[in-house]
């Protein structure tokens, strides 16, 4: 028998029991259940690596499900091979280094999708870290955690009273801190290893309908994406 670290994203349902694992010469299959593994964790803090002991051959595939307490599976992950490290679980973990406080199912998605944008692919799980530079990966990292940090800021409703981005660290006394200073600083960074041209959307400021209207139409809509204001003057100013 074979020792075989495994990475994974942890699911997102709760009654999580079971981790299983599978596993085959060839990335096509067939697969072949090695392991249950009841010790998942609870939810929303489930287990994202296993190390099983039971494999066949540490170069063997291997691919996951998880089981529910009621019996219901989740889709089988994408096999991976063993003894390589994904380029999206290595860009995972060293988000979640330099941030600990990020939810790691938010990271992995905003990873996977800077994955498939950089390296112009539809399928970001099939990269591994060999398929990167370093300057590359370190671009994908930075660029992941602002992603993340933007979603986290918004999530939070745009104020927070202490935020870290990377080594950036913002907090403040009696008002607010903003850290899409911080954000900027690593997409700038993200740009130049990567050579690309990201921006940070800022928040547009709050309309007031009756200034915006002049009077005489009320708010309809705002769009954060664009700073865009739609306004409803009424069948009369038509």
């Amino acid at each position: 028998m074979a020792s075989v670290r495994l990475d994974f994203v942890p699911p997102s349902i709760p009654d999580v029991k079971t981790l299983l694992i599978e596993e085959a010469v060839d990335s096509s299959g067939p697969f072949s259940e090695i392991e249950q593994v009841t010790a998942v964790g609870i939810y929303p803090d489930y287990i994202s690596y296993y190390t099983t002991q039971l494999a066949n051959s540490t170069t063997d595939w291997f691919r996951i499900r998880w089981e529910t307490s009621d019996g219901v599976f989740t889709e089988y992950s994408q096999p991976w091979q063993g003894g390589t490290t994904l380029l999206v679980n290595e860009i995972v973990n060293r988000v979640l280094l330099r941030n600990p406080a990020l939810n790691e199912i938010v990271v992995t998605q905003e990873a996977a999708a800077v994955v498939s944008e950089v390296f112009n692919t539809q399928d970001p799980w099939s990269m591994v870290l060999t398929d990167a530079t370093y300057v590359q990966l370190r671009g994908c990292v930075n660029l992941t955690l602002a992603r993340s940090l933007v979603a986290t800021y918004l999530a939070s409703g745009g104020t927070v009273s202490k935020f870290t981005a990377g080594l950036v660290s913002l907090q403040s006394g009696a008002t607010t801190a903003d850290p899409t200073k911080a954000i900027k600083a690593l997409i700038d960074a993200a740009n130049a290893d990567l050579g690309l041209s990201y921006s940070v959307v800022l928040l547009m400021s709050d309309v007031e309908s009756s200034l915006a209207c002049g009077g005489n139409g009320s708010l309809h809509g705002v769009d954060l994406t664009r700073s865009v204001a739609m306004i409803d003057y009424g069948a009369l100013n038509r």
